[in-house]
């Protein structure tokens, strides 16, 4: 970052729609159409996030989206 420069960075705000099967649980992202799962519903949300991350750095990259600051929020 340059001397004097500020640079703003924007939060998006994801939800997650999440289902219930015999298996686990199944998470997607509504927004960004990727999808996860896994046993227990805290193992599926870390591997939604697994999955989300490179997903927004490389749209980052190529432009498509702009910065944005990460995070993870988990509401029940």
């Amino acid at each position: 970052m340059l001397p004097g420069v500020v640079m703003s960075v924007l939060t998006y705000r994801l939800t997650a729609t999440i289902w219930k099967k015999p298996e686990g649980h199944v998470v997607r992202c509504s927004e960004l159409g990727v999808a996860s799962a896994g046993g227990f519903l805290s193992v599926a949300l870390v591997h939604l996030k697994e999955v989300t991350e490179p997903y927004l750095e490389n749209m980052m990259s190529t432009a498509v989206l702009i910065p944005i600051k990460r995070f993870l929020q988990v509401f029940s």
